[in-house]
């Protein structure tokens, strides 16, 4: 996840003089990762503040006035059409050079002097949307922006009086790092990393004046274990408004519209400790009561945007006496928001449960910036700075003060996490030799209590206590070694190659297999994909099977992942649908895991090898043949040897004349054929398509162990070819077997062509071998082997009335 950090921002709390660049390159070195650089200061180049001297009218315009304006050095007539320039005013005058946007609409066009109706300006005076300020400012159409709240003098630099000599980082922070989604844990990163000054300290909330009228507030936690902690204060005497610039600018920077000072001062806590937060309308909490529990189920609530959102029971919200007032952790409620008449509000910091959050933002498709943090994992010592900064703010901004005690709803005090620390295990972990003072002073820097236990030198032991923004992230010793060697620097530690024995890899069998199957199918001519391992609903029921047979994910991203795939036909079959157009044939593979499910188990995962051929329907059995000679030589190569084909039942996903099961020892591994053509049709594939989907694993465990050598006999073998004319419903498989039963001295057995039609007769078929008759140790007479084919004829004969064809 990213984060918009303004580099002024960051310095508030860092004391640092090295400039945006050296900042963001030793900050990415040793920690979070500046990915890009937003330098705002040229976004506004030749941008000047000028103070209205003198308004003219037009000579040769109405609508247009000759504007004299003070520019420090110097003084020059504009041409501007604001409607709302007087004497004295300060403006924003763009000399030539400067880039704005005409009217606020358009691409950035560069200013030259131009003559208005008869009159040259230099310039112009510019409003707010011209110069992308629109948000910020908002201003009717024809008005300048009025900037006479600005204490710099005429002349000077516009990006300088207004603070926008800025530099805006991208930051990439790491998800188990939440603590660093915010500028103070940044900027606390920052100071450990460039071992200066980190000038942050933790907020205070005040006690209430004694003359203030108390305003009651109740907060019941009803789920102390999904909401481990609940702070809420009330402030009157609020005066909601704009927030003042500085304020704006910082939310505008980080990517956030401002609103309001009490919306923005919750978004701008949100930014600077990475606490979200939410602001109440007191006079709308029904008996000042806030109750948090469970939604009741069909409870409604609309939300701050507009949407009306139905939830279901165990969402977690944030009630009063009878309603519901905000989606905990997620976004607030429109009947209980903040409106300009608001005079009281109440301020909320809370702690929730992460996985809680993020299904109750994916049930409800409500996805905001409060619930991206939430999900990470809050520490709940966080609530109380975050909330004594809001008040703080509220009391400068908005004329807040406190009316009441903060109530503070928590499950059980909080117990630090310590652990035993020692220096030597440190070196021999990070490889290099640090001092230990060098050690503990790094750990310090980045909020660690670091106490000595023992004083020996060699076996220095200190017992450390992990800061409340970590303890989510550090769970052991090591995890001090990885701290201090990063912020030590990993540039820093010796290039030297490993020493000693090079370890032996285990053989893994799957793996040995997995590399086997690839080489062999990307040598006939397959090409590797990979496909998701989530599918739709549709692809199942398109494939003819139920979705019982699939595991439901319980959160799916959307309705085409919402099911775990059961074997790979679907991915497969979506393929040559999306592939088809360009490629009208096509072949490829995958290797991947398929998911069954188990009852009140986790899922049986399975590793599948499947292969596919697809393309035009021109002869109907070629695909099938295809595949079919594919996965024997599979077989070969991986040494299953033996009748695995079986006739396969009925399928509604295989075609009922042109596939077979894979069967070794009783245990169905597989399927191999052709798809059925209304699964096909079901696809909107075009043409045939044939697949092999075998259990990888099942198969090697029905491999022998060992593959013997057998040498090459010296001595020729006798071959002869027959043909044997057999019933169209015979199998080729019970045929091969019994040949190889009728006679010792066969050595080989091969189909060679199946013949059907003329000269055979209805309901019948040839089947061509190739006969192949040895014997080890001597070459086999005529006699020996005419007597083996008889044998071979009448076994055949007696088992399925074939006949010798002529």
């Amino acid at each position: 996840m990213n984060i918009l950090a303004s580099y002024n921002w960051l310095k508030e709390y860092v004391v640092f003089h090295g400039g945006a660049d050296v900042f963001a390159k030793r900050l990415s070195l040793c920690g979070p990762s500046v990915e890009r650089q937003y330098p705002q200061a040229p976004l506004f180049e030749n941008m000047v503040i000028g103070q209205v001297l003198e308004i003219k009218p037009h000579p040769n315009a109405d609508k247009l006035r000759l504007v004299r304006t003070d520019l420090g050095k110097k003084k020059m007539e504009f041409v501007c059409g604001g409607t709302n320039l007087t004497v004295g005013m300060k403006v924003v005058v763009a000399l030539a050079g400067a880039k704005v946007r005409w009217h606020g609409q358009g691409d950035l066009v560069e200013l030259k002097p131009a003559e208005i109706r008869g009159v040259r300006s230099e310039g112009m005076i510019c409003a707010a949307g011209e110069i992308g300020l629109g948000e910020s400012f908002p201003h009717a159409d024809m008005e300048i922006m009025d900037v006479s709240w600005c204490k710099s003098k005429p002349g000077t630099s516009f990006a300088k009086a207004m603070g926008l000599d800025d530099t805006v980082f991208d930051i990439e922070v790491t998800t188990n790092r939440p603590d660093a989604f915010s500028i103070v844990g940044l900027a606390r990163e920052a100071a450990a990393i460039l071992g200066v000054k980190f000038t942050w300290k933790e907020p205070v909330i005040p006690l209430p004046s004694r003359t203030i009228r108390v305003k009651p507030l109740e907060v019941r936690n009803a789920v102390p274990k999904t909401c481990t902690r609940y702070q809420a204060v009330v402030m009157d005497n609020v005066a909601i408004g704009p927030s003042p610039w500085w304020v704006k600018n910082r939310l505008r920077l980080a990517g956030i519209r401002p609103i309001n000072n009490i919306v923005d001062i919750t978004n701008y806590v949100m930014l600077e400790y990475g606490q979200p937060m939410h602001a109440f309308d007191y006079d709308r909490i029904g008996g000042q009561t806030i109750v948090v529990r469970t939604a009741k189920d069909g409870e409604t609530i609309k939300t701050l945007d507009g949407q009306d959102i139905r939830l279901s029971d165990g969402q977690l919200v944030i009630a009063d006496e009878s309603r519901p007032m905000a989606v905990a952790g997620v976004m607030g409620g429109e009947e209980s928001a903040v409106h300009p008449d608001t005079k009281t509000i109440v301020f909320e910091s809370a702690c929730f449960d992460p996985v809680s959050v993020r299904r109750t933002a994916r049930a409800v498709n409500l996805h905001t910036d409060s619930s991206l943090r939430f999900e990470k994992g809050l520490p709940e010592e966080q609530t109380y700075p975050a909330l004594a900064r809001a008040v703080e703010l509220c009391q400068e901004i908005a004329c807040g003060r406190i009316a009441g005690p903060v109530a503070d709803a928590h499950q059980a005090p909080h117990r630090k996490i310590k652990f035993v620390f020692r220096p030597t295990k440190a070196e021999e972990l990070i490889g290099v030799s640090i001092p230990k003072a060098k050690m503990a002073s790094i750990l310090k820097s980045l909020g660690f209590i670091v106490s000595p236990r023992s004083g020996l030198a060699k076996n220095a032991r200190y017992e450390v206590t992990v800061p409340y923004w970590r303890e989510r992230d550090i769970e052991g010793e090591r995890d001090f070694a990885e701290e201090i060697a990063r912020v030590y620097g990993y540039h820093n530690l010796p290039s030297l190659l490993p020493t000693g024995e090079i370890p032996v890899e285990q053989p893994s069998p799957v793996l040995a297999a997995e590399k086997k199957t690839r080489e062999f199918l990307r040598g006939a001519g397959y090409t590797e994909v990979l496909n998701y391992s989530f599918i739709s609903k549709e692809q199942i029921e398109r494939c003819g099977r139920d979705l019982e047979s699939a595991l439901r994910v319980a959160n799916p991203l959307s309705a085409d992942f919402e099911y775990m795939r059961p074997n790979l036909i679907p991915g497969a079959l979506s393929t040559i649908k999306e592939n088809q157009g360009f490629f009208p044939e096509g072949r490829f593979f995958e290797i991947s895991n398929v998911y069954l499910p188990r009852p009140s188990e986790l899922p049986d995962e399975r590793i599948h090898v499947l292969a596919a051929v697809y393309g035009p329907a021109n002869d109907a059995e070629a695909f099938f043949r295809e595949i079919k000679g594919i996965f024997e030589s599979y077989c070969r190569l991986m040494g299953l040897e033996g009748d695995v084909l079986r006739r396969l039942g009925e399928s509604r996903l295989w075609h009922p004349g042109r596939s077979v099961g894979v069967s070794v020892e009783g245990r169905a591994i597989g399927v191999l054929g052709e798809t059925h053509p209304a699964v096909l049709k079901r696809f909107g594939i075009d043409g045939r398509a044939a697949i092999m989907d075998i259990d990888l694993a099942g198969m090697i465990a029905a491999l022998r162990p060992v593959q013997r050598y057998r040498p090459v006999s010296p001595f020729p073998p006798v071959l002869r070819d027959l043909a044997f004319v057999v019933d169209e419903r015979t199998e080729y498989a019970a045929l091969a077997g019994a040949v190889k039963e009728a006679s010792g001295l066969l050595k080989d057995l091969e189909l060679f062509d199946v013949y059907r039609g003329a000269g055979i007769g209805a309901g019948k078929k040839s089947l061509a071998l190739h006969l192949s008759f040895s014997q080890p140790d001597r070459t086999l007479t005529a006699e020996e082997a005419d007597k083996a084919i008889e044998d071979i004829k009448k076994a055949l004969a007696a088992k399925f009335g074939a006949v010798l064809r002529a």
